[in-house]
């Protein structure tokens, strides 16, 4: 990996070769390749080949910002302001200089470059200034290279990707995440150059290739089969331009398909988390393909991070996915370009990947409202947040195709929501329910319950706030002030329940017990995932690392970046223990997860089956679960005055007890707990 090279602190052209001494090592060793440029050509594919086929043996990718060339004229086009005069000129701009790369590009080499852009190995995107009155075109020179550890090398110079590049007095500045004197210049030219990648900056926007040009530029490829191996046949990316199944299908989701298929094309598939929801998803899109001729395909996500896991998995099926969302600036203009393209029949598939809020908002929904009906798929992943009043909007009319995906899509205490859903999908097309997973895609659990008391303070607490709850709610009803308040106060005694101060002990107690256990047989504490409430984590965090035990937080302050380095370590075992609040709930995949430790006491069975879900995916080596569930009971001085608030608590924490106890391997020991 990159640690393991020995890295001068700048490489001069004098005195080395910078490709083959500096850039090829370094895609050697990384996963992740992000490049701001000038001037880009297959030449400098050719001298750094070494490097670009280790990191396609490694499903990494190449992400290259350049600067097309743009006339006077060209620049005169784009500046007027109007988009869909800018759209059709970007096109011609682009067309023309794509046409120029053809001609100027050895046969082998060109070959080379089509097939990367097509597997999704190699992305171009192109920096065009805001005001061409500031003299200049895009003209930086940053690289930087990440691997799967997370550590990071950024290179700066003035070197271009060209023969003649690797021809001049050139040289590369050096800096290294790990060297802790270096990481500001690491992360100062990975934040801009990302920054650069998905939003563009204040001198230069930032277009993406339109499909339609795409698609000329891979019909560029002068052989039939790659001139190299991708690491996973099922894992590459497929030719955009044909939607294929690269998977064989578990009998269960071949099932939910043609459920779906029989039920119109509409319907929900209410399948177990882990059961691969995705996967049956756009297998059943490339039918509907495959059945059309052509497909508009719109998939709707209800968190940012879930984008990236989406985008991946659609490039395995042959869709080149367009990202919608707040972080991706100018989305519009690239969605509207390849609708156009589409409805031309310019694209044979059109992908669109969107946030929930982006897909509610008037700018989105008025573009994808030009789309054929017909041809028109929407997926929607844990459909059951669309059921909310804010993203019913999102439900798009125009699609005639419809696909909801969730373990839970009923909504909680909330009819209205949960109705909006089932009629827009008309209801629920298949089952596949956990008990059928467990021992197939899902490994089996034990499940321990542990009593914990509250505290009398925290009864007491408990007492006030519950007479208060009683006394609001019967004049919530009509007066919207006192909905506020009833919510306010059902959050309070909430809190009390899911922060209870001896669920903490009671923790540590397990921890230790669960440590001198693998001590006996010589082994390390690994994998375990620590759900806590908010506003507790620090404490827990700083509890469980004080056991020795190596830990990491989980929160919403960690970015996405940052998150996928911690799931890697703690997939190897670099780290012990996650601590988690909510955002493990959905979308974020951690099947390594053997101890799962439920603190926040959540009494909303969408959220407790999602949890319990998530750990109970297979994973090497992994042949169960253990699931320890810390249950809230009354105080120990509880007596019969306060049984009607003892028996208010239980109501509370019995249905997460009765569901976990109902699978679980050892079913009648968990329930003689209680």
């Amino acid at each position: 990996m990159l640690r393991s090279l020995s890295l001068k602190p700048v490489y001069d052209s004098s005195e080395c070769d910078l490709v083959r001494d500096l850039i090829v090592p370094l895609l050697q060793s990384c996963n992740d390749y992000l490049r701001g440029v000038g001037f880009f050509s297959s030449g400098w594919l050719r001298v750094a080949s070494a490097g670009m086929c280790a990191l396609v043996e490694r499903e990494g990718r190449a992400r290259i910002v350049i600067s097309p060339v743009l006339s006077p004229g060209d620049w005169e086009a784009l500046k007027s302001g109007q988009k869909a005069r800018n759209d059709e000129r970007l096109k011609g701009i682009l067309r023309g200089n794509i046409e120029e790369l053809r001609a100027s590009l050895e046969t082998e080499t060109l070959n080379s470059l089509a097939w990367l852009v097509a597997d999704g190995y190699m992305e171009f995107r192109f920096a065009v200034p805001k005001d061409r009155t500031q003299v200049g075109d895009y003209h930086d020179k940053v690289g930087v290279f990440i691997d799967e550890q997370g550590d990071c090398v950024a290179i700066h110079g003035s070197f271009n990707d060209s023969v003649q590049g690797t021809l001049n007095g050139e040289a590369f500045s050096v800096f290294k995440s790990w060297d802790a004197g270096q990481q500001p210049f690491v992360h100062q030219h990975r934040g801009r150059l990302l920054r650069l990648w998905n939003t563009g900056n204040s001198q230069f926007d930032v277009y993406s290739i339109p499909d339609a040009i795409r698609e000329q530029f891979i019909k560029l490829r002068t052989t039939a089969s790659r001139p190299y191996e991708p690491f996973s046949a099922t894992l590459s990316a497929l030719d955009s331009g044909q939607p294929r199944c690269p998977i064989a299908l578990r009998s269960f989701q071949a099932a939910a398909v043609e459920a779906w298929e029989k039920a119109g094309c509409r319907g929900v598939l209410e399948m177990a988390t882990g059961t691969g929801k995705t996967a049956t998803a756009l297998a059943a899109a490339v039918c509907r393909h495959d059945a059309l001729g052509r497909l508009a395909l719109i998939i709707l996500v209800p968190y940012q991070h879930l984008l990236e896991q989406w985008q991946k998995t659609c490039r395995a099926f042959g869709f080149n996915p367009r990202m919608c969302s707040s972080a991706h600036r100018g989305w519009d203009v690239e969605v509207k370009s390849v609708v156009q393209d589409f409805r031309l029949g310019a694209l044979p598939s059109l992908c669109l990947l969107a946030v929930h809020n982006t897909a509610a908002s008037e700018r989105f929904l008025r573009i994808v409202s030009t789309l054929p009906p017909e041809r028109t798929m929407l997926v929607a992943d844990e459909v059951h947040n669309l059921g909310s009043r804010v993203f019913q909007a999102a439900l798009v009319e125009q699609a005639k195709l419809r696909l909801g995906l969730s373990a839970t899509p009923r909504r909680w205490f909330d009819e209205q929501g949960t109705q909006a859903i089932f009629s827009y999908f008309n209801g629920v097309c298949f089952e596949y329910a956990l008990e059928a997973a467990i021992g197939h895609c899902l490994v089996p659990y034990e499940y321990n319950p542990i009593l914990v008391n509250l505290s009398d303070d925290e009864m007491t607490h408990f007492e006030q706030l519950t007479r208060k709850i009683t006394s609001v709610a019967g004049r919530a009803e009509d007066d919207p002030d006192m909905q506020v308040t009833l919510k306010r106060l059902l959050i309070e005694r909430s809190r009390i329940l899911a922060s209870a101060r001896n669920k903490l002990p009671e923790l540590v107690g397990l921890l230790r017990g669960l440590l001198h256990e693998k001590e006996a047989g010589n082994e390390e504490l690994q994998h375990a995932l620590i759900y806590c409430a908010p506003g507790t984590h620090r404490d827990v965090l700083a509890a469980v690392a004080g056991l020795g035990l190596r830990c990491h937080e989980f929160v919403h302050t960690v970015s996405l970046e940052q998150r996928e380095k911690v799931i890697s370590e703690f997939s190897r075992g670099d780290i012990q223990a996650l601590i988690a609040v909510k955002c493990l709930d959905e979308g974020v995949d951690v099947p390594s997860t053997e101890l799962a430790f439920f603190l926040a006491s959540t009494s909303n069975p969408r959220e407790f089956v999602q949890r319990r879900g998530r750990i109970l995916r297979r994973a090497p080596g992994k042949s169960r679960a253990r699931v320890f569930d810390l249950i809230v009971t009354p105080s120990e001085k509880e007596t019969d005055v306060r049984s009607e608030f003892g028996a208010s608590i239980l109501r509370r924490e019995m249905p997460r007890f009765a569901e976990f106890s109902s699978l679980a391997i050892n079913q009648f020991q968990a329930r003689a707990v209680a």
